[in-house]
């Protein structure tokens, strides 16, 4: 119980008004003339005190009444109890968004925040609904729309924090989603987080209904010093058959004072270098290790810093890696004019690599055998595909793993044997008064996909003077000119690949060769029918990867029958025939295996966490609850928080929901009528004694 204006409660004081009439009564006598008492000095007649109370009824209706006033004017409420409910508002509909991003990791914030959401849970009443969303880059909606506090209390407790950053606008959606469902009147949202800056980018449909109130709870004392690791790059190079690979990262310190600290370089988890680094306040560095010589497929790396200082997050501090040993890749190309102009930019682009490079070798016919065995990509440049054993051994290299590329050209034929071998029909050559252009290009293939962003690489200006006509059979076309004609077919033969490109590779049909994507476009489709696609050394949590597409590219066939994915830091994943895709949802280093069999390098994938997430500034908190509409929160009453920065105002919604004040005066006007009604009677009595 508690009251809007307690300074009242002193006029208690005055309940010994009525004692002391009680105690003390001035008697007044009537005055009878004596002649004789004429010259006699006139005495005031004096009070005089009782000793004991002669009527208590009288003064118990009087005390209680007077006490009634004093209570009814201090403004009486409840908090909690049965008689909170007296006079209470309608139920409540409370969505619950609470952050469980990796940067609420920071000192104590997720125990905090945690206790602030119980508190919530805590002030409910038992008609109110309550929803439980917890969000990072997506949202989870655990509970919806539930009486039972008790379940959002054990859901609580099962929370951790996650791998992935903050976006508040899917959150919100999904909380305005929830509360438009409600056909409560009073609907309200409390927001639990540390409130990063990083976190909001304004989104108009992000917003709440029309009168839902919004409580912001920010978490933490807004420290934004942090050391994290960042930009990880790994430089190949070959040395004497194998491969070299050079670590670097950048360190990055968002504290106002110079920090050191020491990185280590891990590979398969035992530490191999130490470097020591020193960072400025708010500034950022290099950290380098020495190269290190990669002989195991999937070969598991690490960058950590070790006992940074004053640094209370810890997943920013790690950056893992999985790399593969490539070396170079062998590729024949059969040109009938041999080592001529026809395939001077082709050798060229084949020529610069980064890294693991190319191996190419010219040939006017189809290699031997045992020129087969050192190649893993055969170009026929304008070329035929002959029949015979030359043809019948090209065929087993492709159904054996290799790949085939038929870059076609006046004499580009194919014997009739290998019309069910071949993904498409070969016709005449196509010529056009007018320029072709490319246009259709499908990204989502893997040798396209690189260039699906923004300043990756234009397709659209490489103008197409010939080409031979393509019928496809059983192939996929993956390009096609703006004429609707295929320009880059795909087919598969066994365990090998077949693509044919309806043009030249040369300046001869086209300029693609003078474009800034034929480097690129031939490196890709080199590595793509050689099984190296660009399988990236680590993902960014949160990522959703293709696994048969990245097995494919790091060398393995396809994914393990029955396999599981092993989460970082303990679990497992079930991977159901079928999924071809896994999220990964924790950074850190995931292992694709046969359940209970455990390689010494089996099939591993690495994610990293968003290191924008590393950025602790707070943002405006009104202009956020602005931008996603609603009214202004006022915090609970039984918090004792900053969220509490309005309990008077709580507190006096509660007692003019409750109007106590009402009943008391009612109850004092029946008492003060009671006793008027009683004194009354006891004067009679009394004058009739007299």
């Amino acid at each position: 119980m508690g009251f809007l204006t307690p300074l009242f409660l002193v006029a208690l004081a005055g309940l010994a008004v009525p004692v002391l009439l009680h105690l003390t009564r001035q008697e007044r006598g009537r005055p009878i003339r004596f002649p004789s008492l004429m010259f006699l000095r006139k005495i005031r007649f004096q009070e005089t005190s009782r000793r004991r109370i002669r009527h208590w009824l009288l003064l118990c209706l009087r005390l209680a009444a007077l006490a009634l006033l004093v209570a009814a004017f201090a403004r009486p409420f409840a908090r909690g109890g049965r008689l909170a409910s007296v006079g209470e508002p309608a139920a409540e509909e409370v969505v619950i968004l609470l952050d469980r991003s990796w940067s609420m990791e920071m000192g104590n914030n997720w125990e905090e925040a945690l206790a602030r959401a119980r508190e919530v849970v805590g002030a409910l009443r038992p008609r109110d609904r309550v929803s439980l969303i917890a969000f990072a880059e997506t949202p989870a909606l655990l509970h919806r729309s539930i009486p039972e506090s008790a379940r959002i209390l054990a859901a609580l407790d099962t929370l951790a924090t996650s791998s992935l950053a903050t976006r508040f606008a899917p959150a919100v959606k999904l909380a305005a989603s929830t509360l438009s469902a409600s056909n409560l009147t009073r609907r309200r949202v409390v927001l639990i987080s540390d409130f990063q800056r990083t976190g909001w980018e304004a989104d108009p449909d992000a917003r709440l209904p029309e009168g839902v109130v919004v409580e912001s709870v920010v978490i933490g004392d807004g420290t934004t010093a942090n050391l994290a690791l960042t930009e990880l790059e790994l430089g190949r190079e070959g040395a004497g058959g194998r491969e070299r690979v050079t670590a670097r990262a950048r360190l990055v310190n968002t504290g106002t004072a110079a920090a050191t600290v020491e990185a280590a370089l891990l590979i398969d988890e035992t530490v191999i270098e130490t470097v020591a680094a020193t960072v400025g306040g708010g500034g950022a560095g290099g950290v380098e290790f020495e190269p290190f010589t990669l002989t195991a497929p999937f070969t598991r790396g690490e960058i950590r810093l070790l006992d940074a200082p004053a640094d209370e997050l810890e997943q920013d501090n790690a950056l893992h890696f999985v790399a593969s040993p490539g070396g170079e890749l062998g590729v024949a190309i059969v040109d009938p004019l041999g080592a001529g102009d026809s395939n001077l930019y082709l050798r060229g682009a084949l020529g610069i690599a980064e890294g693991a490079g190319f191996a190419a070798a010219v040939s006017r016919g189809i290699p031997d055998a045992a020129a087969l065995e050192t190649a893993a990509v055969v170009i026929l440049n304008g070329g035929a595909l002959p029949g015979g054993s030359a043809g019948d051994r090209l065929r087993t290299f492709v159904e054996e793993g290799g790949g085939l590329l038929m870059a076609l050209g006046e004499r580009s034929t194919a014997a009739s044997v290998h019309a069910d071998f071949l993904p498409g029909t070969i016709g005449p050559v196509a010529e056009s008064a007018d320029e072709r252009r490319l246009g259709f290009v499908d990204y989502d293939h893997a040798i396209f996909e690189a260039f699906r962003g923004p300043r990756s690489g234009d397709f659209s200006q490489a103008s197409f003077y010939r080409t031979r006509t393509v019928a496809p059979t059983d192939g996929q076309v993956l390009a096609r000119f703006d004429d609707g004609s295929a320009a880059l077919i795909e087919g598969r033969r066994g365990a090998g690949r077949i693509l044919i490109w309806t043009t030249g590779l040369d300046r001869f049909w086209n300029n693609l060769p003078l474009q800034p994507v034929y480097l690129p476009f031939v490196h890709r489709v080199a590595r793509y029918l050689g099984g190296r696609g660009e399988a990236p050394a680590w993902h960014l949590a949160g990522s959703t990867v293709n696994l048969p597409a990245l097995a494919e590219a790091a060398g393995a066939w396809e994914v393990p029958a029955g396999a599981v994915a092993m989460e970082p830091g303990g679990g497992s994943l079930p991977l159901n025939d079928g999924l071809a895709a896994l999220t990964l949802d924790r950074a850190g280093i995931w292992e694709i295996r046969p359940p209970g069999l455990r390689e010494e390098h089996p099939f591993a994938i690495a994610a990293n966490v968003d290191v924008t997430e590393s950025e602790l500034a707070r943002m405006d908190v009104e202009a956020f609850r602005a931008a996603v509409g609603g009214a202004v929160g006022e915090a609970d009453p039984t918090l004792p928080t900053e969220a509490n920065a309005e309990t008077d105002q709580a507190a006096g919604d509660l007692e003019r929901a409750q109007s106590f004040w009402r009943y008391l005066l009612a109850a004092a006007f029946l008492l003060l009528a009671a006793e008027t009604i009683l004194s009354n009677r006891l004067s009679r009595e009394r004058v009739r004694e007299e």
